[in-house]
C-alpha cells in the first residue's frame, strides 16, 4: 500500500470519527439550544421542541454519513491493494470518498429542514 492512500484512507476515518463523536449527544438530545453547536437556524434556536427534533435529525444522518465514510476508507485501501489505479487516481478518489458524503450531508440537512440554499 501506498503511503498516499493509507494516510487519505486515515484522514477519512477521522473525519468520520469526529462526526461519529459530535452527532451521539444530539442523537440522544443532550445539547440544549445554544449558539454555538447543534443544527441551528432561526426555527431551531427559536422553539426549543423543534431544536431537539432537528438535532435529533441532524444527529441520526451524521451518523449514517460517517458509518459510510469509515466503510469507503476502507474500500480505498483494498482498491490500492488489489487493483492496479495510479496514485492520481487513488487519490482523486480518496478525495471522491471524503467530500461527497460530507455534501450529501449538507444537502439532505438543507432539503429536510427546509433552510434556504444560498
Amino acid at each position: 500500500m501506498r503511503g498516499t492512500t493509507i494516510a487519505i484512507a486515515v484522514s477519512i476515518f477521522i473525519v468520520a470519527a469526529l462526526l461519529v463523536g459530535l452527532s451521539i449527544p444530539l442523537v440522544q438530545g443532550k445539547v440544549s439550544s445554544n449558539s454555538t453547536y447543534g443544527f441551528r437556524t432561526s426555527r431551531t434556536l427559536a422553539n426549543p421542541s423543534i431544536w431537539y427534533v432537528a438535532n435529533r435529525f441532524a444527529g441520526q444522518a451524521t451518523l449514517v454519513v460517517s458509518t459510510i465514510m469509515i466503510a469507503l476508507s476502507v474500500v480505498l485501501l483494498l482498491l490500492d491493494r488489489y487493483m492496479k489505479l495510479g496514485p492520481n487516481s487513488l487519490t482523486l478518489q480518496g478525495l471522491t470518498f471524503e467530500i461527497v458524503p460530507l455534501l450529501a450531508l449538507i444537502l439532505v440537512l438543507m432539503l429536510c429542514c427546509k433552510v434556504p440554499i444560498m
